[in-house]
């Protein structure tokens, strides 16, 4: 019994754990949102063959927050590039990623000095950075980066913003700029990297999926794909994956705590089966006490007292060994 109540609170706890860590691995990350990425044509549409590179930029930014204003709450392009980053006589490799003001909802990013890329910033194609907390440990030691120069491949940028981010080590491991700089730098391009959209929480997990899906019929218009193809472009929706992880965990949760119970009856009726064992044994000494006067209520009593004081002792026993030290 000891052995099944024990089996039971470690396969419980681990159907716990596991529902636990999916909520973890969003948390970082704000889950009413669409990250959209380019891809490449599976088929051929309106003169256009397959095999195609669909590329996105600023026009689509644009189109999207006017064609659906009753779901996007914000919208941020995505632009990622990695190279060398210096100061002084610190260098290191760093993803620089040129994103707009927004985008800071999106990545839930906690600033510990300054502050984040604004609507100005975006404008003016400033060459501002806001860097990660390991990044002026990596680069400044223990000077303070606000107002310090860093080179960007080549550019110079002023550190206005450092940021800490839950996600850990990855993420603060990066610089953000502003996208209309980055695109300057790139011979003034408007090409983005990915969409990034975050819907308005209040139409729920319907409206989100219903959101999705009309994406996807403006964006396959808008880039001439074929309705049916489902490789020119890709929309990882944030919040259809945490529920899907979570219908996942609760389900084999269920199945856990299913062979648990399983395991603790499997206990009780070996409990059942040393007791008719006991009573078999006992048979004199109860013939003896009925003989005496003892009534069928009182011996019965007797010998369900014994078997519940030995499940208590062992599930207790089972509880305290799962205890942590």
């Amino acid at each position: 019994m000891a052995l099944g109540i024990l089996i039971f609170v470690v396969l419980y706890g681990f159907g716990n754990g596991l529902i636990n860590t999916f909520n973890e691995f969003f948390e970082d990350d704000a889950t009413n949102t669409f990250f959209v990425f380019p891809g490449r044509t599976s088929k051929p549409y309106k003169g256009y063959k397959s095999n195609r590179q669909i590329e996105f930029d600023n026009s689509d930014i644009a189109d999207i927050e006017e064609s659906f204003p009753l779901f996007v709450e914000y919208i941020s392009p995505r632009v990622d590039r990695s190279g060398m980053v210096k100061y002084k006589n610190e260098s290191n490799n760093y993803t620089t990623r040129g994103v707009s003001e927004s985008y800071q909802f999106a990545e839930k990013t906690l600033i510990m000095k300054g502050r984040y890329l604004n609507q100005e910033d975006i404008k003016d194609k400033a060459k501002y950075a806001v860097i990660g907390r390991l990044v002026e440990q990596d680069l400044f030691n223990n000077e303070n980066a606000l107002g310090k120069y860093i080179d960007i491949t080549g550019s110079a940028f002023k550190v206005i913003g450092v940021f800490q981010d839950e996600a850990g080590d990855d993420e603060e491991r990066r610089i953000y700029i502003p996208y209309t700089t980055r695109q300057l730098i790139e011979k003034n391009t408007d090409k983005i990297n990915q969409i990034v959209i975050g819907f308005k929480p209040e139409i729920g997990y319907a409206g989100a999926m219903t959101f999705e899906r009309k994406l996807g019929e403006f964006l396959r218009e808008k880039k001439f794909i074929d309705p049916n193809d489902q490789r020119g472009f890709f929309i990882r929706n944030v919040a259809d994956q945490l529920k899907q992880n979570q219908q996942f965990a609760g389900v084999l949760q269920i199945i856990v705590a299913f062979v648990a119970f399983g395991t603790i009856i499997a206990g009780i009726i070996g409990i059942s089966n040393i007791m008719v064992f006991v009573v078999k044994e006992r048979t004199k000494e109860i013939g003896i006490r009925k003989a005496l006067g003892a009534t069928p209520k009182s011996v019965i009593s007797t010998i369900l007292l014994e078997s519940v004081f030995i499940t208590t002792i062992s599930g207790i026993v089972g509880m305290i060994r799962e205890l942590p030290c």
